[in-house]
């Protein structure tokens, strides 16, 4: 699916992206605080996106302008995966097959272990087999220790949907 996110929302956001999904957000835009709303609205209805906003009046002007917008209560992102998931019909997984970049939205592409050599610490390139490497800001991904953490995250998300 395709989101815009408000401000509130940066880690939800990351969250939705490494699930795969593309999401524009609006920290990543540079927009004066008081064109913030409109240029929401507007790209959302220009790109086809649904709105995600914890801003109870933006989300009522975005729905009276036409734009498919989420309201999220949570402050928790597992809660707030938990809403979108309900929200949109379906269940978000985190998959780095699927994932986008989190920090910057591109894409994923995988990484040859002889392309990444010198960029990655010598441990990793020895422990790890796989790499990703976002086509857009370079960043590049594996499975190490933060893998863990993800994994919990989620767990918990699916144990909160059921």
């Amino acid at each position: 699916m395709r989101f815009i996110a408000d401000g509130m929302l940066g880690k939800l956001a990351r969250w939705l992206r490494l699930a795969g999904h593309d999401v524009a957000y609006i920290g990543d835009f540079r927009v004066p605080a008081g064109e913030q709303d409109t240029t929401l609205i507007s790209r959302a209805l220009g790109e086809e996106r649904v709105l995600l906003t914890c801003d109870i009046a933006l989300h009522r002007r975005a729905r009276r302008a036409g734009v498919r917008s989420a309201f999220v209560e949570s402050s928790d992102v597992v809660g707030q995966l938990v809403e979108v998931s309900k929200r949109c019909g379906r269940k978000i997984s985190v998959q780095p097959e699927n994932s986008r970049c989190p920090m910057c939205n591109g894409s994923l592409e995988l990484a040859g272990k002889e392309e990444i050599k010198g960029k990655v610490p010598a441990t990793v390139l020895r422990v790890q087999r796989e790499f990703w490497r976002c086509v857009r800001c370079g960043k590049l991904y594996w499975r190490g220790k933060h893998w863990k953490t993800i994994l919990e995250m989620a767990s918990r998300y699916y144990r909160m949907v059921r």
